[in-house]
């Protein structure tokens, strides 16, 4: 199985930090994953406002190093985004949302809202 890591939890697992389970730790190991644009692009915006120390540049040579694969944002991911309901109103997950939906892929995801989307989710 394919899995698509939220932001959040690539952060985590690139630093090795504590809130990632072992459980988590194990799948993401186990399994390909997948990093979407999107979230590159997060970590543009949050980097340039200072929110993250970490470039998108490293960010993403980071998650490829550790084996993961970029997910392009294509036509149908941003169509999908208005099938949604309308729980939660962060753009970016909801467009890693519509992307798992249509690309078929396990979400690994921290935040407990993913869960009320009808997407396969690993809570993290």
């Amino acid at each position: 199985m394919r899995l698509l890591l939220d932001t959040q939890i690539l952060i985590w697992w690139l630093v090795d930090d504590a809130r990632l389970r072992q459980d988590t730790r194990e799948l993401l190991s186990s399994n390909p994953c997948v990093v979407s644009v999107a979230s590159v692009w997060e970590v543009a915006i949050k980097h340039r406002l200072g929110k993250l120390p970490i470039d998108p540049t490293r960010f993403r040579q980071e998650a490829l190093t550790a084996g993961a694969t970029l997910l392009p944002i294509l036509d149908h991911h941003a169509i999908e985004t208005a099938h949604l309901p309308a729980i939660h109103a962060d753009p970016f997950d909801r467009l890693l949302i519509a992307q798992a939906r249509v690309e078929g892929l396990m979400a690994v995801s921290a935040d407990q809202q993913w869960q009320h989307y009808g997407v396969s989710l690993h809570p993290a």
